[in-house]
């Protein structure tokens, strides 16, 4: 003969267990990462010979920063369809947060102009993160750059990044 309270018991068991299963697997999982931003002007300009920019940045984990993309030269411009041309280049840079810890990252996209070969540049590609120091070591992430070529030149970087 069973008791009475053996059924509610074994219910409240199973409950518990169910919930430790669940947190274990909860506190298992990896970080989905921090959705970050950095948004900078500065100065610097970009031709056929390559180019770049560097001025101030800020982001919620830099404070007032700067950054720095460093473009290598185009290879073979083709027709953009705007009257323009586009290439396909490659570079590198960093962001350099307030108290001097860095993130560097290697970066590929389409450099483009508006219209013909007076009309300022626009950079649109992508990047990964190689290496922090700091606060930053061991971090990786990745995401989208660009980078509008001006009188003033401005940045925005759109990145998930882990390790932080």
């Amino acid at each position: 003969m069973t008791s009475r309270y053996v059924k509610p018991t074994f219910a409240i068991l199973a409950a518990l267990a169910l919930s430790l299963a669940f947190a274990a697997r909860t506190i298992a999982a990896p970080a989905a990462g921090l959705n970050w931003e950095v948004h900078g002007t500065g100065s610097g300009g970009v031709n056929l010979l390559g180019g770049g920019s560097s001025g101030p940045a800020m982001s919620q984990y830099i404070g007032n920063g700067t950054y720095s993309v460093n473009l290598l030269p185009p290879v073979l411009f083709s027709n953009n369809g705007a009257g323009g041309v586009c290439d396909v280049v490659a570079g590198s840079g960093s962001v350099t947060a307030a108290n001097g810890d860095t993130i560097a990252f290697a970066t590929v996209g389409m450099l483009c102009n508006e219209s013909d070969a007076s009309s300022p540049f626009h950079y649109n590609g992508t990047y990964r993160i190689t290496a922090g120091s700091g606060r930053f070591a061991g971090v990786s992430g990745g995401g989208s750059l660009t980078v509008t070529f001006g009188s003033t030149n401005f940045i925005k970087i759109d990145e998930t990044i882990t390790g932080l």
